[in-house]
């Protein structure tokens, strides 16, 4: 599996964690800080319940290196809440090893609208 294959993989894999709420989950995975989680938290239940698209074809995930090759950015436009698109946007950040054939670290940034 391409590195690109498996960011989208872990990047649907920790919305799947998302939408059923599985923080503490992944604070201890360290895919999430205690501080994003209540960000997230706080975002989230302004728009309502964060739900898996109708249609997984609907699941729009970006991969991106950074020019410096320090890291990839991962990005879900947009999330989806009550079943219904939203404009929220998450970001998550990937480190790799230097031959870039295996994550060394995966987190959540942020999301933005």
């Amino acid at each position: 599996m391409q590195m690109e294959e498996q960011l989208i993989a872990l990047t649907k894999k920790t919305l799947e964690d998302l939408v059923h709420k599985r923080y503490e989950k992944l604070i201890l995975e360290q895919t999430l800080t205690e501080e994003t989680a209540t960000f997230l938290q706080e975002v989230f239940e302004l728009q309502g319940n964060l739900t898996w698209p109708l249609d997984e074809a609907l699941l729009d995930i970006d991969v991106y290196e950074m020019n410096d090759q320090s890291y990839f950015v991962t990005e879900i436009r947009y999330l989806w809440f009550d079943h219904e698109e939203s404009a929220i946007v998450l970001f998550c950040k990937a480190f790799t090893n230097a031959e870039k054939t295996a994550i060394t670290a995966f987190i959540i940034d942020t999301v933005d609208a």
